[in-house]
């Protein structure tokens, strides 16, 4: 059935059989900041976090407004076991657990799923810019397939906005900073009538670039704009949540905001980098493959080519919800469209070397129907699933040093269907059983071009190679767990998790190439884990602890060889182990503390020489630790508020040949808050400093050595300094 007619059927279901919205206990949230407590969704009902079985952080309102940045890769700093790496705003890498994906073609999903308010964003290039004007953020660690399902091998982030109110609410924020920063984010909220509530949010962000380029316009800035619309309408016995939501990148000098590294091959054909006086290309000491040497900064280019990017990216959802009686029915209908374009200067100098272009067009609606049910034993949920993605690509690299530029892409079209079911079956007051099961049916076809200079075009496509450029996937995910509670305030558990993301087709960029190289298989990753969630000193601290041990069937390794990018499968495992804890001691004083261990390797990974070795998961430190510290102090007639983070990531690597330029050594970075509130205005002022020591780290690596003798580097923002206005509707 094509995408419209699943839209057109979706949304007559869910305003014919009009419902409620989310009922997601808003009090609750109320009552976080006093009880130290967050309510999550992570079993498609409101639970208080720490009766959930399964590894899972959330970040409140109070949380997101103390760290006084709502970007996605804040959650890195405050939650254990994630890395976020968001190198330029077509594409935000997730890491949990060492489960991630570092393709950055444009029509890959991630093992890490994405949601907001329960919809899935399978574009990648959708994800970066969603985080304004929410309710809290959501981190599921570990296989969610059976109720979240798609490609949520290694977990799943969700965005949860806030909703619109029954009272008159909102808020406005202006922020000006280094780069000459200044963003707004703003929301109003309230009843337009006795029966329907609005809500209104936007955000924007204009700085200019932090890679500084002797010949243009400096690198790593942003132009972004953002906006979303919500209207909740009581219908019959439920609430239909309607909502429309728009970003906008115009011409962001984020893309690209790379700089170059001169490096050669070693015996294993993978980068190592050169030192000032090794004349490796014979074209001169420190210099690279076309005579280039590059400024000894990191954080300093000479580009005589623009990068750029722009996107504009929209979604339109309704969600609806009735309560039947025993029984509970949720309609979640969702259609996203995506256009963006991305241009960059891959050689990274003054030399026209190596340019990069890409464009995609995209489109994905879904549809999801459960219905859900408790009784005095049993709780249960079961429900249907759909989602169509096409996209469409367009790539062009120039290597005009070479005579040599290729085009390629394509049409990818996705089809899948799922059923699902889980049921909580309490056997006494202190024990539970959980059993869950997802059947999964994708339905891949892949029309792809290949045109080079002086080389004969590839046409891969079902006409061409029937078996090979449409392949259908079936697959089931599923869960088995024990909960132990001997009191409200201890939970042991111990679960098996089995979760599956479905093969596809790489992007391969020069001949030759072998079409069957083209399409890669289904991954299974099988999670043994158990834990504990401990609530102690009268609620006023929380002590969570798991264990796990992953075990991979056809890990889908993304590896890169010259400028062919390729994903192939192996097996692989990981076995670690987390702990987070959180107290308040004394009144006004927030403490909090995690760690996460990680033993991630690849088995059997074929290097650029022919070799074969095992190698450590990418982006997956061994260690990793960090903390926050916020005290409130009521000082005249208002509050004030200190907050500090830190983290350290242990020695990591970017890709999984591990080779010698992917090595990023470990490191700390810290970020610090300041603000006042007056109690009586609803004004509040803030200073940040973020990265505090200045540490220069990178968020990104491509080894493009052979042939370009360079790796591409991204670097994180330096130190940056800001201040903040806020006005709340008191």
């Amino acid at each position: 059935m094509g995408g419209h007619r699943v839209c057109s059927i979706g949304m007559v279901v869910t305003l014919a059989v009009a419902t409620p919205v989310w009922a997601q206990a808003q009090a609750p949230q109320d009552q976080a900041p006093v009880q130290g407590e967050i309510f999550v969704t992570a079993q498609k009902r409101a639970q208080r976090l720490q009766d959930v079985g399964i590894s899972v952080s959330a970040l409140g309102q109070s949380e997101l407004a103390a760290v006084g940045r709502q970007d996605v890769t804040a959650i890195a700093t405050l939650v254990p076991g994630v890395q976020v790496n968001q190198f330029s705003p077509t594409a935000t890498v997730f890491n949990i657990r060492g489960v991630s994906q570092n393709d950055f073609a444009d029509s890959q999903e991630a093992p890490i799923a994405f949601y907001n308010d329960e919809a899935y964003v399978g574009l990648l290039g959708a994800i970066s810019g969603q985080n304004f004007d929410l309710e809290r953020v959501e981190v599921l660690r570990g296989p969610q397939g059976t109720l979240f399902g798609r490609n949520a091998t290694g977990g799943l982030i969700q965005v949860v906005t806030a909703k619109p109110t029954s009272h008159l609410d909102g808020f406005l924020t202006l922020t000006g900073g280094s780069d000459s920063q200044f963003a707004t984010e703003g929301a109003i909220s309230g009843p337009i009538s006795d029966t329907v509530r609005g809500r209104i949010a936007f955000t924007t962000d204009r700085r200019n670039g932090y890679v500084k380029n002797a010949l243009g316009r400096d690198l790593g800035g942003t132009r972004f704009y953002a906006g979303r619309a919500q209207l909740a309408a009581d219908v019959g016995g439920g609430t239909l949540l309607v909502k429309a939501q728009i970003l906008r990148n115009d011409h962001d000098s984020g893309a690209g905001a790379y700089t170059a590294a001169v490096s050669a091959v070693n015996a294993d054909g993978l980068g190592r980098f050169v030192g000032p006086n090794e004349d490796v290309y014979g074209t001169c000491a420190g210099c690279n493959s076309f005579g280039y040497r590059p400024p000894a900064s990191p954080r300093r280019v000479e580009e005589d080519h623009r990068s750029d990017f722009d996107r504009t990216y929209w979604t339109g959802s309704a969600r609806y919800e009735h309560d039947l009686g025993a029984v509970t029915l949720t309609s979640i209908t969702d259609y996203q469209s995506l256009r963006k374009g991305y241009t960059e200067d891959s050689d990274v100098s003054p030399v026209n070397f190596f340019t990069y272009l890409a464009r995609q067009k995209a489109h994905q609606v879904s549809q999801e129907l459960r219905l859900s049910g408790t009784g005095s034993r049993i709780t249960w949920v079961a429900g249907l699933y759909g989602i169509e993605i096409k996209s469409t690509t367009a790539y062009r690299i120039e290597l005009p040093s070479f005579g040599v530029e290729t085009n390629f892409g394509g049409v990818l079209k996705t089809k899948s269907v799922a059923a699902f079911g889980q049921l909580e079956y309490k056997v006494n007051p202190f024990l539970s059983v959980i059993g869950g099961f997802r059947y999964s049916y994708d339905d891949k076809k892949y029309d792809f071009f290949q045109v080079e200079t002086g080389s004969l075009p590839l046409l891969f496509n079902k006409a061409n190679y029937p078996d090979l450029a449409h392949r259908n996937f079936d697959n089931y995910s599923g869960k088995v767990e024990i909960d132990i509670k001997p009191t409200d305030d201890v939970l042991l558990y111990a679960s098996v998790n089995r979760g599956t993301k479905a093969g596809g087709f790489g992007t391969p960029a020069f001949q030759p190439i072998d079409p069957s190289s083209i399409p890669f298989d289904e991954e299974v990753l099988t999670n043994f884990e158990g834990g504990a969630k401990l609530t102690l000193l009268d609620r006023k601290a929380h002590l969570n602890a798991a264990a796990f041990h992953y075990r991979y069937r056809g890990y889908q390794a993304f590896t890169l060889v010259g400028l062919t990018q390729a994903i192939v499968n192996n097996n692989a495992r990981v076995n670690g182990f987390e702990v987070d804890a959180d107290i308040r001691p004394v009144q006004g004083l927030y403490l909090q503390a995690f760690l996460t261990y990680l033993d991630a390797k690849v088995f059997d990974i074929t290097l650029p020489s022919g070799r074969i070795a095992d190698r450590r998961m990418p982006q997956a430190p061994r260690l990793s630790f960090g903390g926050t510290m916020r005290y409130e102090a009521e000082i005249g007639s208002g509050t004030l508020t200190l907050q500090t983070d830190w983290k350290r990531n242990g020695t990591s690597y970017f890709t999984a040949f591990n080779a010698p330029v992917d090595r990023e050594p470990a490191y700390w970075v810290g970020n610090g808050r300041v603000s006042y509130r007056f109690n009586d205005s609803g004004f509040e002022i803030a200073a940040f400093v973020n990265n505090i020591t200045d540490k220069t780290y990178r968020i990104y690596n491509l080894d493009v050595t052979n042939p370009v003798g360079i790796t591409q580097q991204t670097f994180a923002r330096p130190r940056w300094v800001g201040a903040s206005l806020t006005y709340r509707i008191q």
